[in-house]
């Protein structure tokens, strides 16, 4: 089952060109079963979420793209955006208390002052497959996560139709609603794919 876990939309990302319905329908085209939809430090509406998957008939999903002191971070899981996740050490005592998930976004981009062998301290994985980044920079990534406790995702970080399916996750198992999702990332049995170039 392929889902991209890096979507913006307009609706909470003021950097996004695309509706919530475009990107669906972008994905569909695109040969994907889903979409996970991180607005930049901001949270769906679970309601909102399941009526446009009901609407479109398709997976979506939600998660969050905080912006802390040491980067982006891709976080599933939460029940709420809460202001206290700008910092790493607030976005993981909130998480920690929802039990979601962190993964540090694209990590190849600089990221502070935190030190790669700090990273399997803060974080349950990485994003080890980006689409707007490069060969050499997903490499990068992918070497990152060897040293954590789960596996790198993929996701395209599409802010406009064209970006949308160029890189996504890979899961063995079936994801069709939050709670299958959190089992599927916690179980590890995914990874990271590219799909095709950025057009």
């Amino acid at each position: 089952m392929l889902i991209d876990l890096h979507c913006h939309t307009r609706r909470f990302s003021p950097c996004s060109a695309l509706t919530p319905e475009a990107l669906v329908r972008a994905a569909r085209a695109g040969g994907l079963d889903g979409v996970c939809i991180t607005e930049h430090d901001a949270l769906w509406p679970l309601d909102d979420v399941e009526a446009l998957a009901r609407e479109m008939d398709c997976v979506v999903l939600r998660g969050i793209e905080a912006t802390t002191e040491v980067g982006h971070v891709l976080v599933f899981g939460a029940s709420a955006f809460d202001p206290a996740m700008a910092t790493l050490a607030g976005l993981r005592e909130t998480t920690r208390r929802d039990g979601a998930l962190m993964y540090l976004a694209h990590p190849s981009r600089k990221y502070g002052t935190l030190p790669p062998a700090d990273l399997a301290v803060w974080f349950d994985s990485v994003e080890g497959e980006n689409g707007t980044e490069g060969v050499l920079q997903n490499e990068a990534a992918r070497q990152l996560a060897a040293g954590m406790r789960l596996p790198a995702i993929g996701g395209s970080d599409c802010h406009s139709a064209r970006e949308v399916a160029v890189s996504a996750t890979r899961f063995d198992a079936g994801v069709h609603d939050e709670a299958s999702f959190l089992e599927a990332l916690k179980s590890g049995a995914y990874e990271p794919v590219r799909l095709r170039r950025h057009a």
